[in-house]
């Protein structure tokens, strides 16, 4: 590791940039730098300057990271002049959630820093995720199979702390499997609202009212509309399902066009291959009708979703 040089590490993946993040500390320890965590509350544009660009007496090596300070307008506005004096004894290590990549700030800075984005997962990263699962249960002592890690992404989401963390309990209790991730590992609310939709499509009208009278406990009613939200992208997904199937393409290509988990999207194939034309267009209508009247009107949204769910199962089954 280098002095005199400053490092940004930023983007929505903060699993990915904290890796980065142990990885350079550990690289610093390793070079004789002193690891310095620096607050910004307080810090003023000439204590920064101080900090980083000040000949130290004792002529140590720092390696000083700091969070968020873009929050600090008075310091990010000027990096653009103070960064280019930083000492020879010093690595600075910045981390952000996100940068205007279109603000002055950035183009001031972009040719005289490190920069590393860590950019948020994606449906189409699901493979890679269920790698990282089987990995790290190894580390652990765990083995997870193919299935067993694809079942986990569909539980929790993209998501790698949830990944981390369901794991760690799999191997607390020995045994990573479907029915241990079901029973220990919470589930997502993403998760839930594909579980709800999966039990629409196969009559499962026990199971939709025992998750939803869940859901209507632990989400509220302010989490009502964000379901709805995931119930109308699920109705999306499987309509291209449907459409695709009919005109020829495999699961794996749908997915990758609409920006679906491939794995979780081939559940719904033996559904979008038996359903109807008319009861296709019969769930879009329903679903839409939700959304229209809670616009207009003052409704139970936790009781409308539940209603027109248990009609939809009872019309797809019959």
């Amino acid at each position: 590791m280098l002095g005199g040089k400053t490092t940004i590490l930023y983007g929505e993946n903060s699993y990915e940039r904290t890796a980065k993040l142990a990885q350079m500390k550990k690289d610093a320890e390793k070079s004789g730098f002193e690891i310095q965590k620096q607050e910004i509350d307080g810090l003023s544009k000439s204590d920064f300057v101080n900090l980083i660009c000040g000949i130290s007496l004792l002529a140590e090596k720092r390696f000083v990271y700091i969070r968020n300070l873009s929050e600090n307008s008075e310091i990010w506005q000027n990096l653009g002049e103070i960064l280019p004096r930083i000492s020879t004894d010093v690595h600075l290590c910045i981390i952000e959630d996100k940068i205007d990549k279109r603000s002055t700030v950035y183009k001031s800075i972009l040719k005289i820093v490190e920069l590393y984005e860590f950019k948020a997962i994606a449906a189409k990263d699901s493979k890679n995720l269920a790698e990282f699962a089987r990995a790290f249960g190894k580390k652990l002592g765990l083995k997870i199979d193919n299935k067993t890690a694809n079942f986990l992404i569909s539980w929790v989401g993209l998501n790698e702390w949830s990944i981390r963390d369901a794991i760690e309990k799999m191997a607390l209790i020995g045994e990573a499997n479907e029915q241990n991730i079901r029973e220990f590992v919470p589930q997502n609310v993403e998760s839930n609202a594909f579980a709800v939709f999966e039990m629409m499509l196969s009559g499962d009208v026990l199971g939709l009212q025992k998750e939803i009278s869940k859901l209507k406990i632990t989400d509220r009613e302010e989490g009502a509309y964000k379901f709805l939200g995931l119930i109308s992208t699920q109705v999306f997904n499987f309509s291209a399902l449907k459409i695709g199937k009919s005109s020829g393409k495999t699961t794996a290509e749908i997915a990758k066009e609409i920006g679906a988990n491939s794995w979780a999207l081939g559940r719904l194939d033996n559904f979008a291959q038996n359903i109807s034309n008319q009861q296709l267009t019969a769930i879009v209508s329903k679903i839409s009708q939700i959304d229209e009247v809670i616009k207009s009107e003052n409704v139970d949204v936790w009781a409308m979703i539940e209603s027109t769910l248990i009609e939809l199962a009872i019309f797809l089954n019959r």
